[in-house]
Order: structure tokens, then C-alpha cells, then sequence
């Protein structure tokens, strides 16, 4: 690609695109830190490649079948397999330090708070680790298909399922404090960012589902207020946006 030069203000920029290559199969999830993208691939590997000049600086092996989720926190790099566990590697050395078993399928999902990983597996679970000693804390159980993707934030964890349904879980107890529903197929990604919940969905939408959080210390969470198609959702708030100011 060439670079461009914004005309208008507020325009954005492209640079030139660089193209990594190394894996011989499907990359199926990609992660960064700092300088440094990591890539898990189905040819069973995960590479750490050097986001400016483009190379691959590490390749780590050891899981027997497809690295299909990463996360990254720290110096420690967490991958999912299609063999069922879950890796620790250290960034540095580029070894496995430790491995976690406990799924009994594919695990599609991974992501990190503080000393905890959370995972999403095809075995209908999500699982609550602890790093360092590379227990499973919890076993959350309540969606009736695979569970494809998890997210987190403060006391919650986010879970999306080939069953139509999100989760909302608390993770001190373990329990579900609520069931999203409305996709009318499997939910493939959820994501959460300051209290807004999205979901996508093989019925080819995106869902907006807007959330009250409460303090932690009140031990509370307000059910949905209400839940939005992406393009009533970007309407109200455009028409909010264009409402004149009262003197």
C-alpha cells in the first residue's frame, strides 16, 4: 500500500503495510504488546515477530494441535489449544512454564485480570484460573453450546455461545447475575468497554447492550437498562449529539 496525505482534517492516514510471514497454516489470533505482535497459528506454533522490522523474533512450540486464542499481560503470554489446555509462556525465554489442563474441548477464548485467566471452552464451561499455581479456581457452568468468546471487567465476566446467548458471571461466586438474548443465531465475539457490552453474531448483527455498574463495594449489578441494534443505537445518540443547546 502506499502512504497517503490526509486532505481533510480529521482523516486518517495510512502507512505502508507490512506483511509478517513464517506460520505454514491459518493464523487464528493475534495479540500486542509495546513493539511486538503475537500470533497464534493452526501449524501448532506461536511466533512473537518485531512490529518494526517486520521478523520474527521467537517461535514457540509445544502445543500438539492449533493455537487458536492469545492473550498477553506483563512478560507472560497465554495460549488456548484445540488439544484442550492452556500454555504459559515467559516472552523472554520463549518457554512454556506452565500448562493447564481441566477442558474437555477446544479452548476458543482466553483473556487475563491481574493474577487470573479466564477461559472459554467448546465444553459449554468458562474456567477461572489462577497463574500462579496453574489451578482452576472455578467452573462456570450454564450455556447449552460451545462457548466461543469471553471478555472481562472489574467483578465481571462476559461469555458469548453458539447457544444465542450472552452471560454476564460474578467472579467471586461463580454465579450467573444474568442471560442477554435477542440474536437469533450463535454470538461469535463479545467484547466490554466502560458499560457497553457488544456482541456479534452469525444473524449478521451487532448488538449494543448498554449497562449500569455499581460500585464493587456495594455488590451489586443493575440488569440491563436496554439493548440496541448497532444502527438504532447510533441513531439516538447522533440525534443526542445534534440536539440544540437551551440559553
Amino acid at each position: 500500500m502506499t502512504e497517503t496525505t490526509p486532505k481533510n482534517p480529521g482523516e486518517i492516514q495510512f502507512g505502508r503495510v507490512k506483511v509478517l510471514e513464517g506460520h505454514t497454516d491459518s493464523v487464528y489470533s493475534v495479540a500486542i504488546k509495546d513493539n511486538l505482535t503475537i500470533s497464534g497459528s493452526l501449524d501448532n506454533t506461536i511466533k512473537i515477530w518485531d512490529i518494526d522490522s517486520g521478523l520474527c523474533i521467537k517461535t514457540l512450540e509445544g502445543h500438539k494441535d492449533s493455537a487458536i486464542s492469545i492473550a498477553i499481560k506483563d512478560n507472560l503470554i497465554i495460549s488456548g489449544s484445540v488439544y484442550k489446555t492452556i500454555k504459559i509462556w515467559d516472552i523472554e525465554s520463549g518457554k512454556c512454564i506452565k500448562k493447564l489442563e481441566g477442558h474437555t474441548h477446544w479452548v476458543y477464548s482466553v483473556v487475563i485480570k491481574d493474577n487470573l485467566i479466564i477461559s472459554g471452552s467448546y465444553d459449554k464451561t468458562i474456567k477461572i484460573w489462577d497463574i500462579d499455581s496453574g489451578l482452576c479456581i472455578k467452573t462456570l457452568e450454564g450455556h447449552t453450546d460451545y462457548v466461543r468468546s469471553v471478555a472481562i471487567k472489574d467483578n465481571l465476566i462476559i461469555s458469548s455461545s453458539l447457544d444465542y446467548t450472552i452471560k454476564i458471571w460474578d467472579i467471586d461466586s461463580g454465579k450467573c447475575i444474568k442471560t442477554l438474548e435477542g440474536h437469533t443465531n450463535s454470538v461469535g465475539s463479545v467484547e466490554i468497554k466502560d458499560n457497553l457490552i457488544i456482541s456479534g453474531s452469525y444473524d449478521k448483527t451487532i448488538r449494543i447492550h448498554p449497562i449500569t455498574l455499581f460500585p464493587p463495594e456495594s455488590n451489586k449489578f443493575q440488569s440491563v437498562i436496554n439493548s440496541y441494534w448497532l444502527p438504532e443505537y447510533l441513531e439516538q445518540h447522533l440525534m443526542d449529539c445534534f440536539k440544540p443547546g437551551e440559553d
